[in-house]
Parts: C-alpha cells; structure tokens; sequence
C-alpha cells in the first residue's frame, strides 16, 4: 500500500468518525423524522445549524463548541451554510468560522467570489479571524489604539 493510498484511508476513516458523531447528535433532534436515511457531512452540518434555531443557549453553545472541535474539516461545509442560513443559525455559522480561524480563510473568499451579497459578511469574519491573532505586546497594542 503506498503513502497516497494510506493516507487516502486515513482521511476516509477520520471523515467516517466525524460523520457518525455528528450523526449521534442528529438523532437525539425531534424534528428529524428521516432516522433510517444516511446522511452526509452536509445534512449533518445543515440539521445541526436547523436545530440551533429552536434551541437554548446551551445546546447552541454546544453545536458551536461540536463544530469548532471538528477544525478545519467542517469549514467548507459552516461556509456553506452560512451562504443559505438566516438569523440564529447564521451567527452561530459565523462565530463558528471566527473560532475555527485561519482554515475558514479561502472558503470564505471563495463564497464571496461566488456570492457578492457575502462580500462585506466574508470580509467581516476575516477580519474578526485576523485581528484576533495580533500580538499584543506594549508597542504594538498602542499602535493599535493610537494609529
């Protein structure tokens, strides 16, 4: 078995698990009446941010903190969703993407490319994503507030 094939593989079973454990979530949500079907990383992604509407504080903040653990991996499909969502949903997609960081960067470019309503929205949380990462050490922080 070469490199390319293992790590093939490798990246097949990591998105096997992530899957199955947002698919654990998904079944403990009411509002699903399609338990028998099979879902893709999508739909999971899709239903979860669905549920965050009609849920409390914890439970989005528990969506939040699912997807935010995923990294990198769930990115182009939070993007997505952020391109479809309104309201809640939107804002959680949006902090999502702001904690994931630097990973959400070209998925977001790209869904201004594809989306100009997404321009000033994409520019926002990639500004949010980079600013966050400033060192803040005694010069820097004045030249941050002074100019």
């Amino acid at each position: 078995m070469t490199a390319t094939m293992i790590h093939s593989a490798n990246e097949i079973k990591k998105k096997s698990l992530l899957v199955s454990e947002i698919s654990s979530r998904i079944n403990n949500i009411s509002f699903i009446k399609e338990k028998d079907r099979n879902f893709s990383f999508s739909d999971h992604v899709f239903y979860l941010l669905k549920a965050a509407e009609i849920s409390d504080a914890k439970t989005k903040c528990k969506i939040e903190n699912h997807f935010v653990k995923m990294g990198g991996e769930v990115a182009p499909y939070i993007t997505e969703a952020l391109e479809e969502s309104r309201g809640t949903a939107r804002g959680l997609a949006a902090m999502t993407l702001i904690r994931i960081g630097e990973d959400s960067v070209s998925y977001l470019k790209e869904a201004a490319e594809r989306n100009s309503r997404l321009g000033w929205i994409s520019d926002y949380i990639i500004n949010e994503i980079r600013g966050t990462q400033v060192s803040l050490t005694a010069k820097s922080f004045e030249e941050i507030l002074v100019g």
